[in-house]
């Protein structure tokens, strides 16, 4: 058995690093493969944490860790002391406990070996995880005490500042406020004013303009929002709800709220209505006077949304086939009209239709594809097409163990030349790195070929249950509710493109649009 190390920096590492006391991740490598060399453990893999994540659905490094401690793939794993593997809450600290627990993996640091199968380790290690978590929220909590204290003394407490500003610190004391980008905080004031006044047409009319209009004028501008993409109508709201451009810093104006769904944990940003806003030090952009005829507009044309209940059943399926994006349902509450489905990307020449048009003409091309392969799915099902390859790489896996065997035989057999003298520590250090090295390609290459064997596996057992999925589908798809209808379509269909860029409506052809379908199989089906 082989054993491996994770590494995870702290809050109070990061603090150090800034203090010049090196880099952390290095100097505890360094300190765990000391350790692994004192007690002859064959290390043949390390994973670093280089994002720093509360949750376990925040480290994909801890991830991926405890689902090979689940798989029994190590004997025990490195740490340089048991809070590195989690602070999360009970849950989370019972989820890593039980995963090294069944496996019967130890947990090695440099002060303890800590079996989790024995009864006083086992104690000793939740004790230590929940200590890990109280101070944890204490800094925390110091933490948001320290931002909020910012805030009300008018500096901007955020990493990433709003568009038409720039971050820049403070001179001469903690902190940092937000100076003018002249050209962004141009678009911005014209963004408030056209929301605000309309625009003035030739004939002397003032035209009303929406936020669609002003995200399509932003991309026509060229210009990108802060993350580098297209502005969208959402992004142009949040925009103009922002009081950061009359001069104000918030705190918790959008905080995070966790939800469960399907026992998932679920992270929203909802606008808080009542949250700390104070003065900043930072010069506004616009006038308060037009910011509150913006949020009395904004007020006034704001519908409430349907919340928790799927409206599309094609939610995540169509793509446009001219810019890729995901299309999106369009209703019309007040016309009464049949909603349709558009793609909402500005400048996009594709033109929309109904979307039942589109989801009949989906289980109509569903229907014609699976009574297409309806005898291709009855001989797959009769037999195994990828049993050649299945036996590849089932002869390919066992040369590689037989020969991570002889190289873990010859590592261990390192620390007996070292010992009897036949290798000097210069020669030991270079031939165990050589083999350890070699040890963790090999270990890697196994774990391709079964990653490529389960696949493959999948693969097989997708297609062997696709048609009957879609004749289920399609048998009780009136009877399901749009939620229910997409979650059977999702488990057929990887997506479906979308094509159409003359506008049927005024040609008496409202269905003159092609779709393509794109099933969940493999190219051998």
């Amino acid at each position: 058995m082989s054993y491996c190390i994770y590494l995870r920096k702290s809050r109070a590492d990061a603090e150090a690093e800034l203090s010049g006391e090196g880099e952390t991740l290095a100097r505890h490598e360094k300190a765990l493969l000391s350790l692994a060399k004192k007690q002859k453990l064959s290390i043949t893999q390390i994973y670093r944490e280089i994002v720093s994540g509360e949750t376990i659905a925040g480290r994909p490094a801890m991830q991926q860790l405890l689902f090979d401690v689940e798989q029994g793939k190590w004997q025990g794993v490195l740490v340089m002391e048991v809070e590195r593997l989690g602070r999360g809450d009970t849950m989370e600290q019972g989820i890593i406990l039980n995963a090294f627990k069944y496996s019967g993996t130890k947990i090695i640091t440099p002060l303890k070996t800590y079996d989790p199968n024995n009864e006083f380790d086992e104690e000793y290690f939740e004790f230590s995880q929940f200590m890990s978590r109280r101070e944890y929220k204490t800094i925390l909590r110091r933490m948001q005490r320290g931002r909020e204290e910012s805030v009300k003394e008018g500096k901007y407490v955020g990493n990433i500042p709003p568009f038409g500003y720039k971050r820049v610190k403070l001179q001469n004391e903690k902190g940092f406020t937000l100076e003018i980008e002249p050209e962004e905080a141009a678009a911005v004031k014209l963004a408030f004013e056209l929301y605000a006044y309309g625009e003035m047409q030739p004939d002397g009319n003032v035209r009303e303009v929406g936020r669609p209009t002003i995200a399509k004028r932003f991309h026509e501008m060229g210009l990108k929002n802060r993350k580098g993409g297209t502005w969208a109508t959402s992004s142009v709201t949040r925009m103009l709800q922002n009081p950061v451009y009359i001069g104000m810093v918030s705190w918790k104006r959008r905080p995070y709220r966790k939800t469960t769904e399907d026992g998932k944990i679920k992270k929203t940003r909802p606008v808080n209505e009542n949250y700390l806003c104070v003065q900043g030090l930072h010069e506004p952009i616009v006038s308060e006077e037009l910011w509150n005829i913006v949020q009395e507009k904004i007020k006034r044309s704001h519908t409430t949304p349907i919340v928790g209940k799927m409206q599309n059943p094609l939610s995540g399926l169509v793509r446009c086939s001219c810019c890729g994006n995901l299309m999106q349902r369009r209703p019309y509450l007040k016309t009464g009209q049949p909603a349709s489905l558009i793609c909402v990307t500005h400048g996009c020449p594709q033109v929309s239709s109904a979307l039942y048009m589109v989801e009949e003409r989906i289980l109509a091309a569903l229907a014609q594809w699976a009574e297409q392969h309806q005898t291709t799915w009855e001989s797959t099902s009769a037999q195994n097409p990828f049993s050649a390859k299945e036996k590849m790489l089932q002869a390919s896996l066992s040369a590689a163990q037989k020969e991570l065997n002889e190289l873990e035989l010859q590592f261990d057999k390192t620390f007996e030349f070292l010992e009897k003298g036949i290798y000097t520590p210069e020669v030991f250090t270079k031939r165990n790195e050589l083999l350890a090295s070699r040890i963790a390609e090999v270990t890697e290459k196994i774990e391709e070929t079964e990653k490529e064997a389960r696949s493959l596996k999948s693969i097989q057992n997708e297609q062997t249950s696709l048609i009957p999925k879609i004749h289920t589908l399609l048998e009780t798809y009136d009877s399901l509710s749009p939620a229910e209808q997409n979650k059977l379509l999702r488990e057929v269909l990887d997506h479906v493109s979308y094509h159409k860029t003359t506008n049927g409506r005024w040609h008496n052809a409202p269905d003159n649009f092609e779709i393509t379908l794109y099933p969940k199989i493999s190219k051998n089906f």
